[in-house]
C-alpha cells in the first residue's frame, strides 16, 4: 500500500477499564505509526434463538443507541491527532465479530486490553484474546491491564529463540524500527540446561554473536539489516538467560511505553496466529504491552514500507 495512505487498526473496544486499556494503546500505537483506528464494538446478535436478551426486540434501538454514545465518548477522550472512526458489529461471538470487522475495515491488527485480576499488571487473557490468539490472521497486540500511555512509543524489543517463528518477529521488528525510526532490543532467549541454543552464553558475549543468531534463525538479509542498526546504535542486542521463561524475562528492565514482539508457535498454520507455550509463559511475566505475530508473514525490512508495526 502506498505510503501516502494511513494503515488501520482495530481497537476492540467495550465501555469498561479493558477497553480503555485496549483505546490507551490503540493511540499509542496510532501517534507512532500514524494508523487510522477502528474503535470497534460486537453486539450480540439479533437471533430469535439466542437467549442473551428477552423476546421482546424493542430494546436493540436502546442498547445500540447506548452502545454508540460508549463509543463517541471512547472517539472523543483520544488526542486530536489521532485518526479514528468508530463502527458496531452484530455477532453471536465477539471473536468471530472482530475477526469480521478487521477483514471489512482492512485492519492490519487487533488492540486488545487484558482482563483485571492478573499480578502485577501481568495479563489475565479472557474468552475473546484466548479465540483470537489462536486463530487471527492478523497481529493481536495486547495491553496490560491498568495501560495509561498514549504517547509515542520509545522502543521494540523483539523476542526470539531456535524454534519457528523467530524469523517473523526478526523482519517484523526490523521493519518497524527503520520505517518510524525506533530504538530496537534484539533479544535471544536462553535456557540453561537445554541444548537446543547454539550459542554459548556468559557476560561478554559480543553483539556478533546475536547478529550470528539473527542470520541463524532469520536470514543473511535479516542479519545485515540487524548489523547495519546495532552500529548506528538503533539496536541493540541482549542474550537473556534462565531456567525458565520467567527467569530469563526477570533479568530484562522494561520502558513503561515499549512494545514486545513475540511469534507464534509451531503448530500454527500458515498465516495464522497460534499462541505457544513459551509466548504464553512470557505473557505471564512481562508487563508492557506484546504483540503476538501470525506464522509466516516474514517480510524483508524496507525504508519505504508503509506498514504500521
Amino acid at each position: 500500500m502506498s505510503t501516502s495512505h494511513l494503515q488501520n487498526l482495530l481497537v476492540a473496544y467495550t465501555a469498561t477499564a479493558t477497553g480503555k486499556d485496549a483505546l490507551n494503546l490503540g493511540a499509542a500505537l496510532a501517534r507512532t505509526t500514524g494508523a487510522h483506528l477502528h474503535i470497534v464494538t460486537v453486539l450480540p446478535e439479533d437471533d430469535a434463538y439466542a437467549a442473551v436478551y428477552p423476546s421482546d426486540r424493542g430494546h436493540v434501538p436502546i442498547i445500540q443507541k447506548q452502545v454508540r454514545g460508549w463509543l463517541e465518548e471512547a472517539r472523543a477522550s483520544l488526542p486530536e491527532d489521532i485518526h479514528s472512526t468508530i463502527h458496531t458489529v452484530s455477532d453471536s461471538s465477539d471473536a468471530a465479530g472482530l475477526l469480521a470487522a478487521a477483514q471489512q475495515l482492512n485492519c492490519e491488527g487487533i488492540v486488545l486490553g487484558g482482563r483485571r485480576g492478573g499480578i502485577l499488571r501481568r495479563f489475565k487473557l479472557g474468552t475473546t484474546a484466548n479465540t483470537l490468539l489462536h486463530s487471527s490472521p492478523v497481529p493481536v497486540i495486547l495491553a496490560p491491564a491498568g495501560y495509561d500511555n498514549q504517547q509515542h512509543l520509545s522502543r521494540i524489543t523483539a523476542m526470539f529463540g531456535p524454534r519457528p517463528g523467530a524469523k517473523d518477529v526478526i523482519s517484523r521488528a526490523l521493519t518497524a524500527a527503520k520505517t518510524h525510526t525506533l530504538p530496537l532490543r534484539l533479544v535471544s532467549l536462553v535456557f540453561v540446561d537445554r541444548d537446543d541454543h547454539p550459542i554459548e552464553v556468559n557476560e561478554s558475549t559480543p553483539a556478533g554473536a546475536l547478529i550470528d543468531q539473527v542470520e541463524t534463525f532469520g536470514n543473511e538479509q535479516l542479519a545485515v539489516q540487524a548489523a547495519d542498526l546495532v552500529a548506528n546504535k538503533q539496536a541493540s542486542t541482549v542474550v537473556a538467560t534462565g531456567k525458565s521463561v520467567a527467569d530469563a524475562v526477570g533479568e530484562l528492565a522494561w520502558l513503561e511505553d515499549e512494545l514486545v514482539l513475540v511469534g507464534s508457535s509451531r503448530l500454527a498454520t500458515a498465516n495464522r496466529i497460534f499462541l505457544g507455550s513459551t509466548a504464553s509463559r512470557m505473557l505471564r511475566a512481562v508487563s508492557v504491552p506484546m504483540m503476538i505475530i501470525p506464522a509466516g508473514t516474514q517480510q524483508q525490512p524496507s525504508r519505504t514500507s508503509s506498514r504500521t508495526i
